[in-house]
């Protein structure tokens, strides 16, 4: 089910987009759902990644430990 969402955007955008949809042969509709997708899945790898950091700093896991970490996950998985 598609829905229909009106949305506002600077005139330079508009045109970017539509230049944009011309020079791929796909509609501006195309481009924006494309746009919004990535944007969704973008802020849902934030997210996973801010997790991850939490949950390293629980754990007192730095940023300096992740080559070893990766190093020692490799090692035992072959």
């Amino acid at each position: 089910m598609s829905r229909l969402l009106s949305v506002s955007v600077p005139d330079q955008l508009l045109a970017d987009a539509e230049a944009l949809a011309q020079a791929q042969g796909k509609t501006k509709s195309d481009i924006v759902r494309e746009a919004l997708r990535r944007h969704l899945e973008l802020e849902r790898f934030r997210e996973l990644q801010a997790y991850g950091r939490r949950r390293a700093e629980e754990r007192g896991i730095g940023p300096e430990d992740a080559v070893a970490l990766v190093d020692a996950t490799r090692s035992r998985a072959g």
